[in-house]
């Protein structure tokens, strides 16, 4: 059974003036499970035109479509009246949907903002909202289902679990949900991951298969059909093509995968960090539970502080300077000492986008870890602005580290 396509439509003129949109992700887990592959992502404006012109454009080439916002009960709010004129139908009151409102916010007459709010397309179906105040709204026209939803997850999100889902199967029938795997490396640059799973991809042609290249990481998805297990087949020979290099099959972190096998081993791990300004402590501590294993980390910005919280020898300061491997050797050293840890790990480095030298460029970072009967450091030249070098930083050392424990 084929798998079918849908199609998103997110509206806000906040989402093309800087604000991120993060909702594709959750629309994909919901929908998979429907045997839906979503095909297209669209973010439009606050205009009657452009949604309009959205809607027309998502219908002709897919049998379901889902918007997201815009049905609130301000001026920019146009989704529904969107939908309205290109369907050609009327938008109408419903008595339904202000009993709802009139229960759920205890009033005994809905204020003008409430009313509209009680407006749907003609021939709509309700999805009742349980956190807000926009009800959804389910459209079916020649054989296409058009889905209306409003913009915050947690108003739109339980609508799935409450009717969406039931209405979707209902309307196309049951379908083979799409299987996925993501297999999580690092320390491997995109070409080099392509080149490792190619003949994976060539032994199960009809998957289909997605490389996503991050900050000195690489996400390697596998998605469709499992039903014959071509999937999990697929997924157990790319892992092995993979190697050391994946450190999760499903949604960990690179820190989150590091924190896991510091529990696992019974591990704590400490750090010390000049100019990474406490990144790695960071992403290591997003993660719940991450005080069972982290003791601890010092942001060692200046010689001085390198010197009094961590131990730098002055002489090795004055000799190899602050971006070197000697310096970095002695501040995960001094970290490791500091904070009582079984490891420790070390970053010092030149982030830019000034201060850099002929001897010493931007870009150049020297990372350090210590251990039971460990010492390492790495000399490393990251690209880009200071952010993605600060950040390559972080998961190179992250990395390492997952190599090590023991």
């Amino acid at each position: 059974m084929k798998t079918r396509k849908a199609e998103i439509i997110c509206t806000g003129s906040e989402l093309l003036s800087g604000q991120i949109n993060l909702y594709v992700p959750l629309f994909h887990e919901r929908l998979s499970g429907l045997g839906f592959e979503i095909t297209r992502e669209q973010s439009c404006g606050d205009s009657l035109a452009s949604i309009k012109d959205c809607l027309a454009g998502a219908l002709a080439r897919t049998r379901l479509v889902i918007t997201c916002g815009g049905l609130g009960p301000t001026f920019d709010d146009l989704t529904r009246q969107a939908a309205a004129r290109l369907l050609g139908r009327r938008l109408v009151y419903s008595e339904t949907c202000a009993q709802i409102l009139r229960h759920n916010y205890g009033l005994s007459e809905l204020p003008p903002n409430f009313r509209d709010q009680c407006l749907i397309v003609e021939g709509a179906k309700q999805l009742e909202n349980a956190n807000g105040t926009a009800c959804g709204q389910v459209l079916t026209e020649k054989g296409r289902m058009l889905v209306l939803l409003p913009g915050p997850r947690r108003e739109w999100e339980p609508m799935f679990s409450s009717f969406l889902d039931d209405e979707i199967m209902e309307f196309f029938g049951n379908a083979v949900p799409v299987t996925q795997v993501k297999l999580r490396t690092a320390g491997l640059k995109e070409p080099e991951a392509e080149k490792l799973v190619k003949p994976a991809m060539a032994r199960f042609p009809s998957l289909r298969y997605t490389i996503l290249a991050g900050p000195g990481t690489v996400d390697f998805i596998i998605a469709g059909d499992d039903t014959r297990g071509l999937v999990t087949r697929a997924a157990a020979a790319c892992r092995k093509l993979l190697g050391r290099s994946v450190y999760c099959r499903g949604g960990l972190t690179l820190a989150g995968a590091v924190g896991e096998k510091l529990k696992r081993a019974g591990r704590t791990v400490a750090g010390a960090e000049s100019c990474t300004g406490g990144l790695v402590s960071q992403l290591i501590t997003e993660n719940a539970g991450s005080s069972d294993y982290f003791n601890g980390c010092a942001v060692t910005y200046s010689n001085e502080a390198k010197s009094a919280l961590l131990g730098v020898k002055r002489s090795t300061l004055e000799k190899h300077g602050a971006v070197s491997g000697e310096c970095a050797a002695e501040m995960a050293a001094g970290a490791r000492k500091a904070f009582g840890s079984d490891y420790a790990y070390s970053v010092t480095g030149v982030a830019g986008p000034g201060g850099g030298t002929a001897a010493k460029p931007v870009g150049l970072v020297w990372l350090g870890l210590a251990g039971p009967g460990l010492k390492k450091v790495y000399s490393r030249k990251f690209r880009g602005e200071r952010a993605n070098v600060r950040t390559f930083a972080a998961n190179f050392i992250l990395d390492e580290l997952r190599k090590v424990i023991k």
